[in-house]
C-alpha cells in the first residue's frame, strides 16, 4: 500500500509538539510492515536554514491559482529511512516561525491547495492521511481529483480547529459558499477547517481510545466538535494509542545518558543519571526524598496550575523537582520556582536534558486536563520512572493505577475531583520507601510501547476504505 502522511510538522526536521514525533515514528513502523511512506509538509525557514540537504533535489514546480491570485510553488524531495519525505517551497512559510500567525488560516491553505496540485500531478497513493486542522480541508479538495483517492482525518488535539469565514471558502479553496450555506463546513458563524476534515475524509480517527470516547461524549467543550463526531460520523471515528520510537527512546543504548541500563540492573543506572543531572544543574544530592520531574508545554491544558500547587511539599518530604519547558505560563512556573529551593526550572525545551532526566527521575508528572495522547508517560516507564497522570484520554489508556496490584505501573488520580491531585501527589511522595515501588518500575519497563499493534490498527483502517 501506498500512503501520503500531510503534516505541518515532522521529525527529524522540525517540531513544536508531539505531531512530529508521531508522523516520523509512525511512518517508519509503517515501512517495516513492508509499506510504502511518503511525508509532505511545508518547507519552513528553519528546515531550509538547519537542514541543507533537503534542497538538492528539485522534485517538481507549478503554479496553483486561489481565487484571483497565482501562486508558485516548488517541492523539494529527500528520503531517509526509507521514507520520502516532499517539502513544499512558499513565501508564506520564509518566516521564523512555524504557527501563531494572524494569517495563519490563510498559509495553512496554501500548503493544502499545494498539496492537492501534487496529487493531481502525482497521484498514485492508496492512502492520503490528514493530521490535525493544517490539513483538515484537503479531503474535501480530493473529491475534485480526477483519480479518486481514500483519506483518513487524525484529530491529534482537537483545541485548534482553523476558523476562517464564509468567503475563505471562495478566496483560499476555490470552493462555492453553498458548502458553508448547508452547513457542511460551518460551526457556529464561521469556516471551521477541522469540521471540514471531519465531515470529508472517509474516516477519522484520533490518538487514543480513551479520547476518542471523551469527544463523543462532550457536546459542549472545543467549540462542540464533539456533537459534530457523535451526530454525524459517529460510526467512522476510532481511537488508536500512538506508539513510540523505541530505537530512540530506549535507556539501553541512548546515547545521551550518563550510564545505560536495562530492567535488571536500573538502579545502578538510574542513579548514575541522577547524579550526573544533579550535578550538572549544580543541585545538591543530599536529599533523602524522591525526584520528581515534569518536562511539558507550559499551559493551562497540562495542568500547570497543579504542578505549582505541589511545590509547597516538596519540602515535608524532602524531594526535588525539575521542569523543563516553555509555554504561555513560563513566567508563572518561574516565580513560584523562585520561591521554593527544592524547585529546578529549565526554561527553555533541550533534548539531551530531557533524555537524562527521564532516566534520573524517580517520578513523573504529568497532571493535564485533557490530553488526547501522550507519549512522556510512556517514555517515563520505559525509563523507570513512575508515572503520575490524570484519568483522561491516552494517560488512562497507558498507565495502570497502583491500585490494580500487580499489573500496576503507575499513579492515576481523578481528573474530575478537586483534591485528587494533591492526595496523589502525597500518597507517592511516601511510597517512594516501600518496596513496592519497586514493582511498579519493573512493570513499566516491562511494557510494549512500540508501534507494533498501532500501526496494525492504522492498516487495518486503510484497508477497511481502500477494499471497498
Amino acid at each position: 500500500m501506498k500512503i501520503l502522511l500531510v503534516t505541518s510538522e515532522a521529525l527529524p526536521y522540525i517540531k513544536s509538539g508531539g505531531l512530529a514525533d508521531f508522523i516520523y515514528s509512525f511512518g517508519k513502523a509503517l515501512k517495516d510492515k513492508g509499506h510504502e511512506v511518503s511525508v509532505i509538509l511545508p518547507l519552513y525557514k528553519a528546515i531550509r536554514d538547519r537542514h541543507q540537504e533537503v534542497l538538492t533535489d528539485l522534485y517538481d514546480t507549478y503554479d496553483f491559482k486561489m481565487d484571483w491570485r497565482t501562486q508558485g510553488c516548488g517541492v523539494f524531495h529527500h528520503r531517509i529511512d526509507d521514507i520520502d519525505f516532499y517539502f513544499t517551497a512558499m513565501d508564506r512559510f520564509d518566516r521564523d516561525g512555524m504557527y501563531g500567525y494572524g494569517d495563519d488560516n490563510e498559509r495553512f491553505a496554501c500548503f493544502m491547495m499545494a498539496v492537492n496540485t501534487f496529487l493531481t500531478r502525482h497521484n498514485d497513493y492508496d492512502v492520503v492521511h490528514c493530521n490535525d486542522w493544517q490539513t483538515a480541508v484537503l479531503p474535501l479538495l480530493l473529491r475534485f481529483n480526477p483519480k479518486p483517492i481514500k483519506t483518513i482525518l487524525t484529530i491529534h488535539n482537537p483545541a485548534f480547529q482553523g476558523w476562517a469565514s464564509r468567503d475563505d471558502l471562495r478566496r483560499f479553496f476555490n470552493l462555492h459558499t453553498d458548502y458553508y450555506d448547508s452547513g457542511l463546513v460551518r460551526m457556529g458563524d464561521s469556516f471551521n477547517y477541522l469540521k471540514t476534515g471531519i465531515m470529508t475524509a472517509d474516516k477519522i480517527s484520533t490518538v487514543s481510545q480513551t479520547h476518542c470516547q471523551e469527544l463523543l461524549h462532550d457536546h459542549d467543550g472545543f467549540g462542540g466538535i464533539g456533537a459534530v463526531l457523535d451526530w454525524c460520523r459517529h460510526n467512522d471515528f476510532v481511537g488508536i494509542v500512538n506508539g513510540l520510537d523505541v530505537d530512540i527512546w530506549d535507556p539501553a543504548t541512548d546515547d545521551k545518558l550518563a550510564r545505560n541500563y536495562t530492567l535488571y540492573d536500573y538502579k545502578v543506572g538510574k542513579r548514575a543519571n541522577r547524579e550526573k543531572i544533579l550535578n550538572d544543574l549544580g543541585m545538591s544530592t543530599s536529599f533523602r526524598g524522591a525526584l520528581y520531574s515534569c518536562i511539558t508545554r507550559l499551559s493551562g491544558q497540562k495542568g500547570i496550575d497543579r504542578l505549582i500547587s505541589c511545590m509547597a511539599e516538596l519540602k515535608k518530604s524532602d524531594s526535588r523537582l525539575i521542569i523543563i519547558g516553555t509555554g504561555d505560563m513560563e513566567n508563572e512556573v518561574l516565580a513560584h520556582a523562585l520561591q521554593h529551593p527544592e524547585v529546578y526550572f529549565v526554561k527553555r525545551y533541550d533534548e539531551n536534558l530531557a533524555h537524562l532526566l527521564y532516566a534520573a527521575s524517580d517520578y513523573f508528572l504529568m497532571p493535564s486536563y485533557f490530553e488526547p495522547c501522550g507519549t512522556s508517560q510512556m517514555i517515563a516507564m520505559r525509563y523507570g520512572t513512575v508515572p503520575i497522570v490524570s484519568n483522561v484520554g491516552g494517560l488512562n489508556d497507558t498507565v495502570k493505577d497502583i491500585n490494580l496490584g500487580y499489573e500496576a505501573t503507575g499513579f492515576v488520580f481523578n481528573n474530575n475531583d478537586p483534591t485528587a491531585y494533591m492526595n496523589c501527589f502525597i500518597a507517592s511522595s511516601r511510597y517512594f520507601y516501600n518496596p513496592g515501588l519497586d514493582r511498579l518500575i519493573q512493570e513499566g519497563m516491562k511494557g510494549d510501547y512500540s508501534w507494533a499493534r498501532s500501526a496494525q490498527e492504522y492498516i487495518h483502517l486503510y484497508e477497511s476504505i481502500t477494499w471497498k
